[in-house]
């Protein structure tokens, strides 16, 4: 199913109506820029932010934009603690030696806004900076978000940009969204702009109205039919999300697309996601779109309404070392789409207590699924491994399956301690995973510790 524009959750009251993968928005296009406050001139050196000692620029209460024209390559933005509006940051172009460094100062700083309002934060034409909230010591999250239809909005051709040490929440719609949707303008489009070098870690992003994580347009095959024809959403190349934390998200906890190449989702810790999902099938724990590639590995998602994990993937997805605990659906669901890629790989994952089938794929088109070492237990359906026709070609081997979750033996599982016993069956009992890759577990230990792998996403 395809959208032409995206559109507020809320206005004027009205809910909006969105596609099966994709929750929707509008922007608010700039009107006046607030004159520059330039403050406190200090040094920066490198990329290292324990070199912050001062700050050449500091937003005012007041200011609702910042235009960096002139603000040049290295400069430390800072925002002083408090409680504030929404924010606007225009044309800043760092480079890759000296970004840009946006932080707070002395203390935690709060955005509100309505929920209704576009954003709360935002960047417009930005490269190479960075958004820090770990400007004071002590103080975990330095930058609040609170409210705004998208929290936080990396857009309108931003690229080259870090996000950590940041709480997003009671956002209309998304939580935090980097990607510039294609329009009849073609600098927008696929070819003429490409998303890089994305890292967004460490951030807490919790009650929002749609997806806490969004990057990357979700139709990368078929784009958009606008009113100059079809238009192809960017490419993204080099996204890490990771050491994140996504509680009560309405849609998605995480949801990445048009990730041609290295896209890595990891480390992050998702609960309770799809609580309020705008249309079917946007309840799922981790999406890997339509367009995206790449690795998924050692989260943690509990909760989901629908599937844990969904695959829609280029077919060169390397799924491993996830607990995936409790969901409504599937525990991973996989479905080809537009997937040129030789290989969806599901390996040494944990699955636990599923609704429907531990892992289920409708991924008929791609040359091959590889389901070796996954621990599936107490799916709701009985059925551990589901291939919707004998059309999905698999590879499947050393999968542990059953009902009984003590059996497993882990520490303390209702503690969420997933270390496994010495008497647990899934000791030495895997094949080797290394030939795909995986040398590590779920809690960053070298495999193979013993004389073989273990099952399932911890090692002994």
């Amino acid at each position: 199913m395809k959208i032409k524009n995206y559109l507020m959750r809320y206005l004027a009251g009205i809910v909006v109506i969105s596609s099966f993968v994709m929750c929707t928005k509008t922007v608010t296009p700039v009107e006046k820029p607030a004159s520059p406050n330039p403050d406190n001139i200090a040094e920066l050196t490198g990329n290292n932010t324990e070199a912050i000692t001062g700050c050449t620029y500091t937003v005012k209460t007041t200011d609702w934009f910042v235009d960096g024209a002139t603000i040049p390559a290295g400069s430390v933005i800072c925002i002083p603690a408090g409680t504030r509006g929404a924010l606007l940051l225009k044309n800043l172009k760092g480079t890759a030696a000296k970004p840009i460094v946006i932080i707070n100062k002395g203390g935690k700083v709060t955005f509100t806004t309505a929920a209704t309002a576009s954003y709360a934060f935002k960047t417009q034409n930005c490269q190479y900076f960075k958004i820090l909230g770990n400007g004071t010591p002590g103080v975990t999250y330095g930058i609040d978000i609170n409210g705004g239809n998208i929290g936080m909005t990396m857009d309108d051709l931003s690229s080259d940009f870090e996000i950590s040490n940041v709480e997003v929440r009671n956002s209309g719609f998304a939580g935090i969204m980097a990607k510039t949707d294609p329009t009849c303008d073609v600098a927008t489009q696929r070819g003429h702009f490409t998303m890089r070098n994305v890292s967004l870690h460490n951030n807490y992003v919790h009650k929002t109205g749609g997806e806490g994580f969004y990057v990357g347009n979700s139709f990368y095959a078929g784009g958009s039919s606008l009113s100059c024809g079809k238009v192809l959403p960017h490419d993204v190349i080099d996204v890490k999300i990771y050491n994140n934390l996504i509680d009560s998200a309405g849609c998605e906890g995480i949801q990445v697309g048009s990730a041609i190449a290295g896209c890595e989702v990891y480390n992050n810790t998702v609960t309770s996601p799809g609580l309020s999902p705008f249309a079917n099938g946007q309840n799922n724990g981790i999406q890997i779109g339509e367009g995206a590639g790449g690795k998924c590995y050692n989260n943690l998602i509990k909760n989901a309404p629908g599937n844990g994990i969904i695959v829609l993937g280029l077919g060169d997805n390397q799924v491993f070392n996830n607990f995936i605990l409790n969901s409504g659906a599937n525990g991973i669901f996989a479905d080809s789409r537009y997937t040129p890629g030789p290989n969806f790989q599901f390996i040494n994952n944990t699955i636990i207590a599923s609704a429907a089938d531990g892992i289920k794929m409708n991924s008929e088109t791609i040359p091959m699924n590889t389901v070796i070492n996954n621990v599936i237990v107490k799916s709701g359906s009985g059925v551990a491994i589901h291939k919707i026709s004998n059309g999905v070609k698999l590879t499947a081997s050393n999968n542990y399956t059953g009902n009984d979750i003590t059996a497993l033996k882990f520490a303390n599982y209702a503690a969420g301690d997933f270390h496994l016993l010495s008497s647990s069956p899934l000791i030495n009992a895997g094949t080797n995973a290394l030939l795909y890759g995986v040398g590590i577990d779920y809690y960053g230990k070298t495999r193979p510790s013993g004389t073989a792998f273990d099952i399932g996403a911890t090692e002994y």
